[in-house]
């Protein structure tokens, strides 16, 4: 019987049908309807159909049981001795470097001590912000959880009982067991800690007697600095106690200082530095303390910082040929704005007042003193307002250098302004000058220079996206305002614009030789500055013609402080700029970097080719290609490699204007490394929460608390198929043949 079974069915076990519900419906349809046709074509008498039907009835059962796939299941089990779990912290700390050597050096005399010990079956598991079968095959992690460690054990091998369960760490729990035993007295240290399916063993590996560490904890700038003012750098260092450690800083690559700090006893010290910024945008600065060869954390001897500077307040200089309504509201403007810091010329002694015989004490005016300001003070200021000024009879000396001076100037990222009048433009003789190199429209016009027929200047395609000129909440409530404003006295002729210029303002009916309209309003970007004209000198009727109207002057008012913002704009107010999702990163995390382009009229550009560089620290660059969406932007994301400060440098274009760029500062600040020291107390405070079932081993591999005495059940199960059993082709070979000579007995076929 065993022969045709294929097996023994043996007492305890159980039939179950392992084919699918679909195989077995189709067998047993299939089935019926071959039973069927033997029905329907079965000849003979009454007793030979009745013999032939029941036994192809019993042949096609045993094909659609056979079909359905039997199979006897006997599930038994033995007893084996409990296993014994090992926990290896994988986290970065493991990797610190004692004596010259890493910390982790001490996890394989911890598991030998076990195997040695355990010989059978040993279970290993790598753990640090969550639990991962066998080994660590680095020291990387970002975090240590031994709580969250010793509760996925627990929950892993529920039921069943271990010989025992091995920690290998240095103690340094990143989650909330530490803090937790710590807080509670000894005896209340059970209730807190994981339930465990054995005996605690923690080996400790790493000691502080052989740790050298000297670190920059912490940097703290105060996440902005001022332009021109200066700001306070303050390192936190640590270290050996009473060492006097050399601190430099460095920005992107310069050395900018060097100080020494002593370390208190507790090896603590702090330094602080003070730099003035001389331009706003974001910059990036490195403190760092020199590195030994026996230094346990070497990345963490540097400290890379970005901070973004901005303006504290904007420094203007205004100079009137004379005074005017329009020098006198635009001056009462600047001096009421408490972000503007204002100086003012407006009534200015000619050298020819030196020529005419005056002693000093008969002139009222002052000296301007104009060889200073063009020369020596025109980097401290923001914005230079040439407000109807004729240079002329006050430049006596080298006019063409301090020209030059504030052509200079503007390309280095100063910001200009020239308004109309009669002492203005052409009429002040600005024509084949450094600075009608940098106007947004073109001198030395030939014919008449100036129109003094009243017009209402009109806004442009340009005009109505550009910030400037954007006066109200929507562009048609900007147009309307435009629309309302008063004419003008007359305005100054010019040669059209110069490539890469926008118009604002335009004249209604008077043109150019193009056929275009006479600019009236024009702005341009010059390398890295900015330069806005302004063709009139009665720009004060839009204040005063809305307030006289009860509408105040708003208009006026918000025209100046939008010129104002765009002149003096920070790097992420250009036309193409590029910003980093954060300043200051860790490394390995990812940073996106979003690039905008915008055209002269500040409207967004679709489909602009942006390409790039990203220079990592080492000079290493990766390529940078994008394609603008319908905003204007386009983003991509990197994950740096290397500590340091990294710059990112973009174009759509190759005029100055058409670059953007920016600064970012890796780290390797990992929070796992802030805090190094091997936590004794932590370790044995854990062991000691579970009693007898806990032993702690500080400094050498000794023997693992093991319970000789835990089991583990085995399962085993067999399997016995009966469809392939040699009784079953029997049973309906049989069968099949019996029906069929009873069907042939019967003259059927």
């Amino acid at each position: 019987m065993e022969f045709l079974l294929g097996g023994v069915l043996s007492d305890g076990g159980h039939l179950i049908w392992s084919a699918s519900t679909g195989q077995i419906a189709a067998g047993v349809v299939v089935a019926v309807l071959a039973w069927t046709a033997a029905l329907i074509t079965g000849t003979g008498t009454l007793q030979q159909r009745l013999g032939e039907l029941s036994l192809w009835a019993a042949a096609l059962a045993v094909l659609a049981a056979a079909v359905a796939e039997p199979v006897w299941i006997e599930e038994s089990g033995r007893a084996e001795a409990g296993r014994v779990v090992v926990l290896i912290d994988g986290s970065a700390s493991m990797d610190v470097r004692e004596g010259g050597t890493p910390r982790s050096d001490g996890v394989a005399r911890a598991l030998e001590a076990v195997r040695a010990e355990a010989g059978g079956d040993v279970e290993v598991f790598t753990f640090h912000e969550d639990v991962q079968a066998g080994p660590p095959a680095s020291y990387t992690g970002r975090g240590t959880d031994i709580g969250v460690a010793l509760s996925a054990i627990a929950d892993r091998h529920l039921g069943q009982q271990l010989r025992g369960v091995v920690l290998i760490s240095d103690g340094l729990d990143r989650g909330l067991l530490r803090r937790e035993l710590s807080e509670v007295d000894p005896e209340d240290a059970v209730r807190i800690v994981p339930t465990l399916p054995g005996p605690l063993t923690v080996y400790q590996v790493g000691s502080a007697d052989k740790l050298h560490d000297v670190a920059i904890t912490e940097v703290i700038t105060g996440g902005f600095a001022f332009l021109r003012t200066p700001f306070t750098l303050t390192a936190k260092l640590q270290g050996p106690p009473g060492a006097t450690l050399p601190v430099t800083l460095n920005r992107e690559g310069r050395l900018v200082s060097s100080q020494e700090v002593i370390l208190d006893e507790q090896g603590a010290g702090s330094l602080d530095f003070k730099v003035t910024p001389t331009s706003v945008g974001r910059f990036a600065w490195e403190l760092s303390v020199p590195i030994d060869s026996e230094d346990a954390v070497p990345g963490n001897n540097t400290y890379p910082v970005v901070v973004r500077v901005v303006r504290d307040r904007t420094r203007v200089l205004q100079v009137s040929g004379s005074p005017s309504y329009d020098q006198k509201f635009l001056r009462l403007f600047l001096k009421e704005d408490p972000s503007v810091d204002l100086v003012s010329f407006f009534i200015l002694r000619t050298h020819e007042d030196f020529g005419a015989g005056w002693a000093s004490d008969e002139l009222s005016l002052i000296t301007f003193p104009y060889q200073r300001l063009f020369s020596e003070d025109l980097g401290t200021f923001d914005l230079v307002i040439l407000q109807n000024f004729n240079y002329k009879p006050y430049f006596d000396w080298d006019s063409q250098t301090l020209l030059e001076n504030i052509a200079g100037y503007v390309r280095d990222g100063g910001a200009l302004v020239m308004t109309g009048g009669d002492r203005s433009f052409d009429l002040g003789e600005y024509g084949n000058t450094p600075i009608a190199s940098i106007l947004p429209v073109k001198l030395d016009v030939a014919g008449a220079r100036v129109d003094e027929t009243p017009f209402r200047p009109g806004l442009t395609t340009a005009g109505a996206n550009h910030p400037i000129t954007r006066v109200a909440s929507t562009i048609e409530e900007s147009q309307a305002a435009w629309e309302r404003m008063p004419e003008m006295d007359g305005f100054n002729f010019t040669g059209g614009l110069v490539p890469g210029a926008a118009v604002l303002l335009q004249h209604p009916t008077r043109t150019e030789a193009d056929g275009t309209r006479v600019p009236i309003m024009a702005v341009r970007e010059v390398e890295q500055g900015r330069v806005m004209t302004l063709g009139v000198d009665s720009s004060w009727r839009w204040s005063f013609s809305e307030a006289g109207s009860g509408r105040g002057n708003q208009v006026y008012l918000r025209f100046w402080k939008n010129a104002l913002r765009w002149l003096v704009a920070d790097p992420e107010d250009r036309r193409v700029v590029v910003v980093p999702s954060r300043e200051n990163v860790l490394l390995g995390d990812e940073v996106r970097l979003t690039a905008k382009v915008r055209n002269s009229g500040y409207g967004p550009v679709e489909g602009a080719t942006i390409t790039g560089l990203l220079t990592a620290p080492d000079g290493s660059a990766t390529s940078i290609s994008l394609v603008t969406g319908p905003t204007g932007e386009a983003s991509t994301s990197f994950t740096p490699t290397i500590q340091g400060a990294h710059r990112v440098l973009v174009q759509a274009g190759s005029a100055a204007a058409d670059q953007g760029e920016t600064v970012f500062a890796v780290s390797s600040r990992d929070p796992e490394l802030l805090q190094i020291v091997p936590d004794s107390t932590f370790l044995s405070t854990l062991a000691g929460a579970y009693g007898e079932r806990g032993r702690f081993h500080a400094t050498r591999a000794g023997e693992p608390l093991l319970d000789e005495g835990a089991e583990r059940l085995v399962p085993d199960r067999q399997e016995l198929v009966l469809a392939s059993a040699p009784l079953v082709a029997l049973l309906f070979g049989l069968l099949a043949t019996g029906a069929w000579w009873i069907r042939r007995r019967s003259g059927g076929r």
